[in-house]
């Protein structure tokens, strides 16, 4: 009876699998479906290393991130192989423990240091080689980590805090998308990290504030607007009440972005009473007469709609028409 794919180890598969670089192979049938589905950090990491190393340093990690399979290990493991390619290697450095001098001639304290000087300069790092290949870099978050609704137990992915650690990519990829998506899906815990990582509100006329007023979220429009830094205060007594010790003190600085009347009309025109509010009496923002106009009007339709409702007398039942 002849063999098949199915009848070779999973290790020969994954060899199989790496020359062809066909996305399509394990949908052949069920067991290589199983197989390649659930695959360890290192058989990822080897896959989309080959697959994409042909577009440079600078758009492996890019391009492989788009991937569901890439998540934290297989991120580092592919950082590790490639440093390991390329022919780096994290310099080593070990300790020199303190010794006691022990009470002996001069000539004996001199052959100590001479010892002492020998070990220090075998022990201190060697000048690295000329590396081949420059270090992996990400400049954009990929799309697929923002998608998904709101995980109360996991509010920001650990990719992308990853991410941030490592690469400092973008936080305004895609031109504002990681933010935006945020905000649809109500995650204050990631805008306010977006924000803290340079994220740009302002971006495509200030759209993030857009989405935040049509939402009647006045809690996402003053993050957006407002920025202010928590420092601890440190009690000049030397035994602080109970207030001061947990209490921080809040300066604030410049807002994000500059209300202007057009978002005064974009809350109106929602009808987002608490941020029209907001606009007006802290941020002194005034609307246009036309604007203020449409407000009274709308008021007074609703007061004359509830009196003609209240007017209203209810019809004649048919007995008392018979009467």
């Amino acid at each position: 009876m002849p063999s098949t794919l199915t009848d070779l180890p999973a290790e020969l598969l994954y060899q199989i699998y790496f020359l062809a670089q066909n996305p399509f192979l394990p949908r052949t049938n069920r067991y290589l479906y199983s197989t390649f589905h659930c695959p360890s950090a290192y058989y990822a990491a080897t896959y989309l290393l080959g697959l994409y190393s042909t577009y440079g340093p600078n758009e492996i990690l890019v391009r492989s991130l788009r991937h569901p399979i890439c998540d934290v290990q297989v991120a580092k493991e592919m950082q590790r192989l490639w440093d390991q390619r390329r022919g780096y290697k994290e310099p080593s450095y070990t300790k020199s423990t303190p010794t006691k001098k022990p009470r002996s001639s001069s000539i004996a304290e001199r052959e100590n240091q001479h010892r002492s000087r020998s070990r220090s300069r075998s022990n201190s790092p060697t000048p690295q080689t000329q590396l081949l290949e420059s270090p992996l870099t990400c400049s954009e978050l990929p799309r697929r980590l923002f998608r998904d609704s709101l995980n109360p137990s996991r509010p920001i992915h650990p990719l992308i805090k990853y991410l941030f650690e490592i690469y400092s990519p973008s936080p305004n990829s895609h031109k504002g998308y990681p933010l935006f998506r945020a905000i649809l899906t109500s995650n204050y815990e990631l805008v306010s990290y977006l924000l803290s990582k340079g994220a740009d509100p302002s971006i495509k006329d200030s759209f993030a504030l857009d989405i935040a007023i049509s939402m009647k979220d006045l809690k996402m429009v003053k993050l957006l607007v407002e920025r202010d830094i928590i420092i601890d205060q440190i009690p000049k007594s030397p035994s602080p009440t109970k207030d001061e010790s947990k209490k921080g003190k809040k300066i604030k600085l410049g807002d994000r972005l500059e209300i202007g009347t057009k978002m005064v009309e974009k809350a109106i025109e929602k009808g987002a009473k608490e941020i029209i509010n907001y606009f007006v009496y802290e941020k002194k923002v005034m609307p246009p007469l036309h604007s203020i106009m449409k407000i009274g009007k709308s008021e007074f339709t609703n007061v004359k709609s509830v009196k003609t409702q209240k007017r209203k007398k209810p019809p004649r039942s048919s007995l008392s028409m018979k009467a």
